[in-house]
């Protein structure tokens, strides 16, 4: 069966209504006249590749297709009011297949790609089409196109393919060389206020003018600025600025306490984080799942006030220490006296590197060889 189809600007806003053009469809006059031409003719190439910027309605014009190649009232129109229109619009006809994409990465994997070349050999089930919506086109690899290409290059009779995208250079040079691209541009700003109008009605007056403003004619784009409450405060930001400027450099440059910078403290303000387990944000598990295993943390030693951690000391000698060396009240070194024991830990002050120089200090008197060596030297 099918996947479920994505949620489509204006499907609802113009769903229903039987006119010139496809069911659903508005704006983009010049696309639906050559798609309803070929279908009054019956030469509709059998590969659309849909290409426009994001939120103009791709996905809308393809159910709209979809209506006209299967609507039993009217062919090659669509009524929009029979079941089987409604079933298209619905996303549930089994003769309109939405191949989108099934990973994290956002790809189109190779085996839905197969399942899609095998439902379609045979098709169609109701009717006397079968529409393949592949959404978008430029999910499809080099192995998914592939398993894809030897269907959209002999299609059996009835089966027609929409590829949508919002890149050309995206989709795959050997299924775009079987394709005709159908260019859907910008809409008009009326055609997206009535759509905002339709979709979010709670939303205040000025938040639909400022969304349809900065949506820039895309549908889309607009009914989510539309139902992001951020955008008030972006509003209000901006009319502080605007009241600023008329003012003068005293209401710019007024310091914290100015409605200006309070303003802009509210917008720029992030948002309260969420926590990971916040039952809001937590997946649903599975009926039957397995849960996974967390892994065990070693339990860490306790530690008490009175009894802090030990601290690591250096080595010290264990061999015994010569009585002339221990009773020396010199500053001479463990390195400098001969009568050194010669155990592991003063070899290692031995082999440690050389102090810097300084003035020779008085022999030990205790040790006879190291007073030797000083009057044979002195």
């Amino acid at each position: 069966m099918a996947g479920d189809p994505p949620p489509s600007p204006g499907a609802e806003a113009g769903s229903g209504l039987a006119g010139s053009g496809l069911v659903g469809v508005l704006g983009h006059a010049q696309a639906q006249t050559a798609v309803v031409r070929a279908l009054g003719r019956g030469q509709l190439h059998h590969a659309l590749v849909l290409v426009g910027p994001r939120g103009v309605g791709k996905a809308t014009f393809a159910r709209g297709l979809g209506c006209a190649l299967l609507c039993p009232q009217r062919p090659g129109l669509g009524c929009g009011a029979c079941p089987t229109c409604q079933r298209v619009l619905a996303g549930n006809h089994p003769n309109v297949d939405w191949l989108v994409p099934d990973s994290k990465a956002g790809l189109i994997s190779v085996d839905a790609a197969r399942a899609c070349h095998v439902r379609q050999t045979h098709a169609p089930y109701e009717g006397r089409a079968y529409l393949v919506v592949v959404d978008p086109a430029d999910a499809l690899g080099e192995a998914a196109g592939n398993a894809l290409l030897k269907t959209i290059e002999e299609p059996r009779p009835g089966v027609h393919f929409a590829l949508l995208t919002t890149n050309l250079q995206g989709v795959l040079p050997t299924i775009l060389s079987r394709s005709l691209p159908v260019r859907l541009g910008r809409l008009d700003d009326d055609i997206v206020r009535s759509i905002v109008d339709a979709r979010v009605a709670d939303a205040p007056r000025e938040r639909h003018d400022m969304a349809v403003l900065l949506a820039e004619g895309s549908a889309g784009v607009a009914l989510e600025l539309a139902s992001d409450p951020s955008l008030a405060r972006s509003l209000e930001l901006v009319k502080q600025a605007i009241t600023a400027v008329r003012a003068g450099p005293p209401a710019i440059f007024g310091g914290d306490t100015h409605p200006l910078w309070q303003a802009w403290a509210v917008a720029t303000a992030p948002s309260e984080a969420v926590p990971e387990d916040s039952p809001a944000e937590a997946e649903p598990e599975a009926p039957g799942a397995k849960k996974k295993k967390r892994p065990r943390r070693r339990p860490r030693p306790a530690t008490t006030a009175t009894s802090p951690p030990a601290r690591r000391t250096p080595p010290r000698c264990s061999g015994p220490r010569c009585a002339a060396w221990s009773s020396c009240g010199s500053s001479t070194s463990a390195s400098s006296c001969a009568a050194a024991p010669a155990c592991p830990a003063c070899r290692r002050r031995r082999t440690s590197p050389p102090a810097p120089w300084s003035p020779p200090s008085p022999p030990c008197s205790a040790s006879a060889p190291a007073s030797s060596a000083w009057a044979t030297s002195a």
